[in-house]
């Protein structure tokens, strides 16, 4: 399956890196800095663009640089042919945010053709058995939106966690037997003869069930 969001942060990293190289290469930063890991992010507010990282701010002590001056250095040296990134602009305290083309987007339609029911199958689950119960529908009562609400979502767990590699099975019990069903059938087949031969034609048990869904 392929991932187009982590696809673009990679892309975003090696420009990044890129970035940074040549900035040390025209001794625009100190010869001995060194960055491990970029962190690339998805901005809480869309304002912020589609990507962040806080790099500049990671490198300033070691730079002995303002993070926005460094964030703007790394903004100049950024080469954005043939990307799908529209701009980059520096933040406080010194963020780098890229804003993204529409053809992003488009991008993403034609791996949603191409993979097809395929499209966001991960396998985080790894064969990993997994049980899911939901609804266990009970026939002595009415049914209602709770019910109904239970077996979408429980049915829509199931499907994501098999969509992301584990293995699923999906319990429903269907509560007909057992105590509650016994004093169950003994309301209706009282009801029914009080219905078919008369009022108190025989006693209404007690312990019976005496809602309005039996009358």
């Amino acid at each position: 399956m392929t991932n187009v969001q982590e696809e673009m942060k990679k892309r975003i990293e090696c420009l990044l890196r890129e970035s940074f190289d040549k900035s040390l290469k025209e001794n625009e930063l100190l010869k001995d800095i060194s960055i491990r890991d970029i962190f690339i992010e998805i901005p809480r507010e869309k304002d912020h663009g589609d990507f962040s990282t806080n790099m500049a701010m990671q490198i300033a002590r070691e730079a002995k640089m303002p993070p926005m001056e460094i964030a703007r250095l790394m903004i100049n040296n950024i080469n954005l042919e043939n990307t799908y990134i529209e701009k980059v602009e520096a933040a406080g305290p010194g963020f780098i945010n890229f804003y993204l083309k529409i053809d992003w987007l488009y991008h993403v339609l034609k791996v949603i053709m191409t993979e097809k029911e395929n499209y966001g199958k991960l396998d985080i689950g790894k064969g990993q058995k997994v049980m899911v119960e939901f609804v266990s529908a009970n026939p002595t009562g009415p049914l209602h939106m709770g019910n109904a609400r239970g077996g979408a979502m429980g049915d829509c767990i199931a499907n994501t966690l098999d969509a992301v590699g584990y293995n699923v099975t999906r319990e429903f019990y269907i509560n007909d037997a057992g105590s509650q069903i016994e004093k169950f059938g003994e309301s209706l087949e009282a009801r029914y003869i009080n219905l078919l031969l008369g009022e108190n034609s025989i006693d209404f048990p007690e312990d019976g069930y005496h809602g309005e869904d039996i009358i």
